[in-house]
């Protein structure tokens, strides 16, 4: 078990619907080791505004650290490899797993359903203050809830639009600390015969695509994909909310289409930096 840090992971298996069926469920689930707090319930949107006599916008900090840390853009080359067309959409089995920091409360944040997923890396020590709320639980509700709203009305989800009107809903409630951010979702439907993982990340959390290599006997898989993570400098990567100058037009675009076997893996930098390939 990892200690002294915080870890917040979503492990989804791909299969294709034609293949799921000669499998018993409880195949495509994987080990109750490997998520010893599995669960699958979305954080419930959390917008509250709250007065409070502190504030975290303080003019000189925010000048001092605009120098310290230029906002500058980060869209990295993330390039997934091409797959060819499937005989039809994959289905997928997933689950969630919490490790807490044992020093002090979770200040990481998810959310799961059937094709949306985020995590959200709420800066250390927030959950220790009196005062407002901690800013990761409310971006990640609310996103969640613009992608559920999205859903909703037009079938389609778009998680960078998702994102963006979140941390715009935010910018003036009263909240502690800044977060990262990765939110996806898997589409069946807009490109017959792909299933496309699509989304965001902005900061050191990040997706990873495990594949088995078809040019190989090994049963190791390879990485097929990996965000590359956004820093201004070690240990200080980009973050929304709080006084940090970065914005959500900087975030990571993530679209990986995906192949039957493959294992995706949502989480932030305490998985990371502390399990390597």
């Amino acid at each position: 078990m990892v200690q002294g840090c915080q870890v917040m992971t979503a492990i989804m298996l791909c299969n294709f619907v034609a293949h799921a069926v000669a499998f018993a469920p409880s195949s495509l689930l994987a080990s109750k080791a490997l998520f010893p707090a599995a669960k699958l319930e979305a954080r419930a949107p959390q917008l509250r505004n709250r007065e409070s006599m502190f504030s975290l916008r303080m003019g000189l900090f925010d000048a001092i650290k605009d120098l310290a840390m230029p906002t500058e853009v980060a869209d990295m080359p993330n390039i997934a490899p091409n797959v060819p067309a499937a005989d039809g959409p994959l289905s997928w089995a997933c689950g969630m797993s919490e490790v807490a920091d044992p020093r002090h409360p979770m200040e990481d944040a998810w959310f799961a359903t059937e094709a949306d997923f985020g995590v959200f890396d709420g800066v250390s020590g927030a959950a220790k203050a009196s005062f407002g709320d901690v800013y990761s639980f409310q971006l990640s509700g609310a996103t969640y809830a613009n992608m559920v709203k999205q859903r909703s009305s037009s079938g389609k989800v778009n998680p960078e639009a998702a994102l963006d009107g979140a941390a715009a809903a935010l910018a003036d409630v009263q909240s502690i600390g800044a977060s990262t951010a990765c939110a996806v979702t898997v589409d069946t439907a807009s490109q017959p015969g792909y299933t496309i993982l699509n989304g965001v990340n902005i900061g050191d959390s990040g997706v990873l695509v495990l594949r088995q290599d078809p040019t190989t006997e090994s049963v190791r898989p390879v990485t097929a994909y990996k965000t590359i993570p956004q820093m201004h400098y070690f240990n200080c990567p980009f973050q929304l909310g709080g006084s940090s100058p970065d914005s959500p037009d900087q975030a990571t675009k993530i679209r990986v289409p995906l192949v039957s076997g493959d294992v995706v893996i949502l989480a932030t930098d305490g998985l990371f930096d502390n399990v390597y390939e």
